[in-house]
């Protein structure tokens, strides 16, 4: 089949599918019920097969009535968050981000002030979470996302580089040497929503001293953390630069690793805002 059922077909069995009957999707639609079952039966006889099945005064779906009902909801949902996009676009401008809370704390944050200083009528709207959101979202205008520098994607420059090991406050220093095994009996701290202790154990061959103790919170509460002495964390090194430099903290492993930020667009999102905000991103980047 190469061309889709009417849309207004589809809008109406939609309706009957939340609502559980003509009567009350008529009242939704602002038609008559009559109106609304011409249209779910033309639906039907477009798709060749049974949607909606009576039940009592009302209809359930049938399992094709199930698939096709999520399939147009889901479709009506995104064409709505497009549209309230668009609206919320008409009025105001703004660029919406997301990004790590430990990228955001020490990096963006610092310099958003920079930004709205010189344009004050562009707003900067941040979504913080170490998940990493679907750019085919209406959501999400740009996305900073943290990667090992080697899998970076092709032809992408980096907004920031960093270096990480295996952090540790002076207070918890185990005694030397800092073998994989007195690690693993560490309290250890990990942000949520990733894996980066299995994986620097695994990248070792070391799975066998995973770690005892593993806390997840936030990426920017787990700098907190270590500052005061709470636990062993792999993190960014460059965030803690003074801590290390006074021995307040100390790494644990002789070599450091090396990751990146960066950026991904909304293939969809075209904007003057979202150009001077990527404008002034990229200065940032190269300073």
């Amino acid at each position: 089949m190469n061309r889709l059922p009417p849309l207004n077909a589809m809008n109406a069995f939609a309706r009957v599918a939340q609502k559980g009957s003509y009567a009350e999707a008529a009242k939704v639609l602002n038609v008559t019920p009559a109106a609304v079952s011409q249209q779910v039966r033309r639906l039907e006889q477009f798709l060749e097969t049974k949607l909606l099945q009576k039940y009592g005064r009302g209809v359930l779906l049938t399992d094709d009535g199930q698939i096709l009902s999520r399939a147009i909801l889901d479709g009506l949902a995104h064409i709505e968050q497009g549209v309230a996009k668009l609206t919320r676009r008409a009025h105001s401008k703004t660029v919406s981000v997301t990004t790590s809370p430990s990228f955001a704390t020490h990096w963006l944050l610092p310099r958003i002030s920079k930004f709205q200083v010189v344009h004050p009528e562009i707003s900067i709207q941040l979504d913080l979470t170490a998940e990493a959101r679907s750019m085919e979202r209406p959501d999400f205008d740009l996305a900073i996302r943290y990667c090992k520098f080697e899998d970076l994607p092709p032809g992408t420059e980096p907004v920031k580089t960093v270096t990480l090991n295996v952090l540790c406050p002076g207070r918890l220093l185990p005694p030397k040497p800092w073998t994989p095994d007195v690690l693993s009996h560490l309290p250890w701290l990990q942000e949520l929503g990733v894996s980066e202790i299995s994986g620097w154990f695994r990248r070792r061959g070391l799975e066998h001293c995973l770690p005892d103790r593993v806390s997840e919170m936030p990426g920017n509460l787990i700098i907190e953390a270590l500052k005061r002495g709470d636990a062993v964390a792999y993190t960014v090194c460059d965030w803690v630069s003074e801590e290390l430099e006074s021995g307040a903290l100390h790494e644990l492993w002789p070599e450091r690793e090396k990751g990146a930020y960066y950026l991904l667009t909304n293939s969809t999102s075209e904007d003057e805002a979202i150009s001077i905000f990527l404008q002034w991103l990229n200065h940032e980047a190269d300073l």
